[in-house]
């Protein structure tokens, strides 16, 4: 494993647990949003979905930082960082940032563990 790789993992893990935390916490207040995607949050804020996030977020941030199952901590953010990239590009693209960063993170840590997703795509 690359050091850009090792150093994505981390940054990714300590993105993840932030995140999560802050699905139960609320220590980061969300940017006003209007129109659709306030519409959208509303939905979601209604119901179970914030709360599963939160989880799979802090779950996936102990498994990157612990170097155990990272391939298992990929595949279950690889569909959360898609939805959250297309969230933003399309109804928020003002805030897309931070869903930007955690592609590029995801994705340098699925390149450097390459290997384990063989498997997956046979």
């Amino acid at each position: 494993m690359s050091k850009v790789s090792l150093v994505a993992r981390y940054l990714l893990a300590l993105m993840m647990l932030v995140f999560g935390l802050n699905k139960f916490m609320g220590f980061m207040p969300m940017p006003e949003l209007t129109g659709d995607a306030a519409t959208f949050m509303a939905a979601i804020g209604s119901s179970y979905i914030i709360t599963t996030l939160g989880i799979l977020y802090i779950l996936s941030a102990i498994l990157l930082a612990a170097n155990k199952a990272v391939g298992l901590a990929t595949v279950i953010l690889a569909p959360l960082a898609f939805n959250a990239f297309m969230f933003h590009l399309t109804l928020d693209p003002a805030n897309i940032g931070g869903a930007a960063v955690f592609v590029i993170l995801l994705a340098l840590v699925m390149i450097g563990n390459a290997s384990k997703y063989k498997s997956l795509l046979a």
